[in-house]
């Protein structure tokens, strides 16, 4: 057993650093100049460049692009878990015939990848002329990310003891009182692991906003560095600098919520 738990521990060592070094090597990068970069890759900056992050943030407009980002995500997140959790209140805790039905096409619509959608998707832009839309990109947003979170949630409610449920038709609430007083504050870890999995899809999403976002004061964060790499490419400070503004918010995110999102998907799979 003491043999098997080295070799674990050994291999969780090499794939955290497998998967930390990308990181590091990006931090580092993003205060050193251009030829420090190039002349010691691996090595701790000399003079640390902090300024790399004031040009990234005011020269390159990435303070606009992070607020853009901020506003689509945020938005998703809100529709998603309202449409969500109503969709899984009704299909959790109501026996309807289409119940099955309803389950099996937000099923299927989790099967169908990204990219098979981009032609239909920008044909449909083009005809009702949907460039430069913001409500349009958060609905094709919403649309990829109910699947998963109707699934999730539908999966957490069902979990619910229906006790509760009984107890407060007893006092003589209504399904939307159910629904709201009781159901919503039940179902916190998986609304959690939701809404972080969705702010994550929006904020790094680049291929949607590539084909939607044409003006350069509404475009993302993901997009804009896109932009900073084509205008500044061989600024390679500034563009690491930039990347690490873009992945700060939402790994600082994902650490605040890390146990509610590991107990909401642990907590989908407990039945009654």
């Amino acid at each position: 057993m003491k043999k098997k738990r080295v070799g674990v521990y050994i291999f969780l060592s090499v794939m955290a650093v497998m998967f930390a070094a990308p990181m590091l090597f990006t931090l580092m990068s993003s205060l050193k100049t251009k030829v420090e970069i190039f002349a010691a890759p691996f090595a701790l900056p000399k003079t640390p460049m902090w300024s790399n992050y004031i040009d990234a943030w005011q020269g390159a407009r990435m303070s606009r692009y992070f607020l853009n980002s901020i506003i689509q995500s945020g938005i998703t997140v809100i529709v998603l878990g309202i449409l969500s959790s109503m969709a899984a209140f009704v299909l959790s805790r109501f026996r309807l015939r289409i119940s099955k039905g309803v389950m099996l096409f937000f099923l299927i619509g989790m099967m169908v990848p990204m990219h098979t959608v981009l032609v239909p998707i920008s044909y449909m832009i083009g005809k009702l002329n949907l460039s430069d839309n913001i409500p349009a990109l958060i609905l094709v947003y919403v649309a990829f990310g109910l699947p998963f979170s109707i699934l999730v949630l539908t999966n957490f409610m069902r979990g619910v003891n229906r006790s509760l449920e009984d107890a407060a038709l007893v006092d003589g609430a209504n399904y939307v009182q159910i629904y709201w007083k009781v159901m919503l504050p039940m179902t916190k870890p998986a609304i959690a692991t939701v809404s972080i999995f969705n702010f994550l899809n929006a904020w790094n999403n680049v291929i949607f906003p590539l084909i939607f976002i044409k003006d350069n004061d509404l475009k993302p964060v993901a997009l804009g560095i896109l932009n900073f790499n084509g205008e500044r490419g061989t600024e390679y400070g500034l563009m690491m600098a930039a990347i690490v503004i873009t992945v700060a918010l939402p790994m600082f995110i994902y650490m605040l919520f890390q146990e509610k999102v590991e107990g909401g998907l642990a907590a989908g799979a407990v039945k009654e």
